[in-house]
């Protein structure tokens, strides 16, 4: 357009100057008008031209970089939250959707990892017992609340207060020290993780929508999540939608939990486990948690749909009652009931992983070497050998197994008695609740073995210090082991200048050896989903983030 303004220019003047000239000047100006008439043609159609191809450019990194984004998923899970209030404890169904209804100041994106900013962009220890946090002054709910330090201060002192969630027993005080810092003080030397956890415990949100919410959040929370919960059917259903308003615009600082990969999330509560797989099957849901695993393997052959496994944290170990004057206080038994036990059977029967110690792979610390060692592979002749040099015949010893009354407990108690018995040592198996197995596992006279799961934290020695801290346990292990050796080096690979690798195979090497609690397996847990959805996300608790799906283009 420019080019065509500055031609007419020309020519206006040009004809102004006709007027006063002689014939030959006219001649040479008529040359001039040409020339520039054809020069100027060629111009604009090469930035015409040019200009055709930047908007072509433009238009295919459009369809390319900005997919448009899928309009609602379905996500079926097992149990109705009942309560979305902020401070109350947490059940199954509260578990499966709190990472979608509330924003913490930091979140863990893998267990045993440094935690990823979210509401609060740093923290750093400013004493002994003192670390001050940093938060975003940009933070704004779904209702406009700004949030600051006075509303951090404030969640957390009504948490603490509630003594719901027990990181925060550690906790001295908590004290907004301006708009946007938090000062944080531990009655103690905080261990390795222990401020993190205190850190990403307490959802935060603003205390004046909270205080002027008539159910204070059960059933319609106001939270700084980017997702704002539209409506919620109790035992029903529960639909979020993306917020348009969502406070952190920043791509740098959007972690896998602030995502929205979907317009709308509709969690559907279906409490009958082969519900679940009618669902997917019938289209009503498009991916799942809760698919039992006898329906698993038909989704496994089906290409319509995809199946993601992961490891479960809890071990599943067998624990010896190490009482004065019981038969497990022979090494020698505990370890041909070990060899006994048919680890790699077990878990190609029912679909698990075997165990190498008490904890497994999804722990901060864990070490790859140990599955390459011997762990109590299953030996029956060197087992015999073992209950000879006990003391024992077989025939001679009957134990009684206790454990809770589950499918997943039952199989894997009766598994252990078969190949027990094949050992010659008879076992009673006795189920009951679990209000009542939390009583009997912690009296000596009630059982020989226990089988329990256990995982207490993120990083490896979280289930060791959950089964056999003397300083939890009056003096002894779970199990009534006294080992003074044992727990110092368990008080060195818990703390912070002693978590090592050679700290970390230094128990587990002793441990294995004594042989208290022995690590059998860990549940596989899958999650199913339709095929257009290529990738699942899941938090350290195992619980699905649909926000964070990876949706194809034809989902």
């Amino acid at each position: 357009m420019k080019v065509k303004i500055f031609v007419m220019t020309l020519l206006v003047i040009f004809s102004l100057l006709l007027g006063a000239c002689t014939p030959q000047v006219e001649e040479a100006v008529e040359e001039v008008e040409e020339v520039v008439e054809e020069e100027a043609e060629e111009v604009v159609e090469e930035v015409e031209e040019v200009a055709e191809e930047v908007v072509e450019e433009v238009e295919e990194e459009v369809v390319e970089d900005a997919p448009a984004v899928p309009s609602e998923a379905y996500i079926a899970i097992g149990a109705d939250p009942a309560d979305l209030s902020p401070f109350v404890g947490n059940t199954m169904g509260r578990i499966a959707v709190l990472k979608t209804v509330y924003e913490y100041m930091f979140e863990p994106q893998k267990m045993g990892e440094p935690v990823e900013p979210l509401i609060a962009k740093g923290y750093e220890q400013t004493g002994d017992l003192a670390y001050e946090v940093t938060l975003f002054d940009y933070v704004y709910d779904s209702a406009g609340n700004h949030i600051t330090a006075a509303d951090v201060e404030w969640a957390y002192d009504t948490a603490i207060e509630g003594g719901l969630m027990r990181p925060l027993g550690s906790v001295e005080s908590v004290t907004a020290t301006g708009d946007y810092t938090v000062e944080f003080v531990f009655k103690a030397p905080p261990g390795v993780g222990d401020v993190d956890k205190v850190l990403t415990e307490v959802p935060v949100i603003s205390k004046v929508a909270y205080e002027a919410s008539p159910d204070k959040f059960a059933t319609t929370p106001v939270t700084t999540a980017a997702y704002v919960l539209t409506d919620y059917i109790p035992a029903s259903s529960l639909t979020f939608e993306a917020r348009p308003d969502y406070w952190q615009t920043d791509p740098e600082f959007r972690s896998l939990f602030s995502q929205t990969n979907v317009q709308k999330i509709v969690f559907q509560v279906i409490t009958e486990p082969a519900q679940h797989a009618i669902a997917l099957e019938t289209g009503s849901a498009h991916a799942s948690a809760s698919v039992t695993p006898d329906d698993v393997s038909r989704f496994e052959e089906n290409p319509d749909y995809n199946v993601f496994k992961f490891r479960d944290n809890l071990t599943w170990a067998v624990s010896f009652n190490g009482s004065e004057g019981h038969p497990f206080t022979s090494k020698e038994l505990r370890h041909a009931v070990a060899y006994a036990i048919d680890t790699d059977g077990m878990c190609q029967a029912i679909g698990c992983m075997r165990a190498y110690t008490i904890g497994n792979g999804n722990f901060g610390g864990y070490l790859t070497k140990w599955e390459s060692e011997d762990y109590y592979n299953f030996d029956l002749a060197k087992a015999q050998d073992l209950l000879t040099q006990a003391g024992y015949e077989p025939g001679e010893l009957t134990f009684k197994l206790i454990a809770q009354n589950s499918a997943g407990d039952a199989i894997v108690s009766q598994i252990i008695q078969n190949q027990l018995g094949e050992l010659g040592i008879n076992i009673e198996i006795e189920q009951m609740e679990p209000s009542t197995f939390n009583e009997k596992r912690y009296d000596p006279t009630a059982f020989d073995l226990v089988l329990n799961g256990g995982a207490g934290g993120d990083f490896i020695f979280s289930p060791w210090l959950l089964t056999m801290d003397q300083n939890r346990n009056n003096g002894t292990t779970g199990s009534f082991f006294k080992d003074d050796e044992m727990q110092s080096l368990l008080m060195t690979v818990s703390s912070v200048d002693g978590f090592t690798p050679e700290n970390v195979d230094a128990f587990h090497q002793y441990q294995k050896e004594q042989l208290y609690d022995y690590g059998l397996l860990s549940y596989v847990n899958n999650v199913v989903s339709v095929k257009s959805i290529t990738d699942v996300v899941r938090d350290t608790r195992g619980q699905l983030i649909p926000g964070a799906f990876v949706y194809g283009t034809d989902f």
